[in-house]
């Protein structure tokens, strides 16, 4: 899996709300549609991996150009690795929150359309 660079805009892990963060594309063709980052934990509680959850399949930068797959998980620490959701947000300038509320919102939006 190909190093990304931390991208200052992605919150810490410590930061998120258990089930992770949403965020706002800024642009490409899904430009203000959310995007979040959820967490998978172990039996225990402790974080394996964060998965991305896009408003599309394949998501596509400003010039059309393929970023990234919907549902892709990535094992790397945000804040402390850079994986693929620095390059998300930086490829469609992603602005991420930790609002408790609204990945709840979200997830609760995203499963009553499942």
């Amino acid at each position: 899996m190909p190093s990304h660079e931390v991208e200052p805009r992605v919150p810490a892990l410590p930061t998120w709300p258990p089930d992770g963060i949403v965020g706002t594309i800024g642009s490409g063709p899904s430009a203000g549609a959310e995007i979040a980052a959820s967490v998978e934990r172990d039996v225990h509680g402790s974080y394996v991996a964060y998965v991305l959850d896009l408003p599309v399949d394949r998501l596509l930068d400003a010039a059309g150009e393929f970023v990234i797959d919907d549902w892709v998980s990535d094992t790397r620490v945000p804040g402390q690795e850079g994986g693929l959701i620095d390059f998300v947000t930086r490829a469609v300038d992603v602005r991420w929150s930790t609002e408790p509320g609204l990945i709840d919102d979200y997830f609760r939006a995203r499963k009553s359309s499942w």
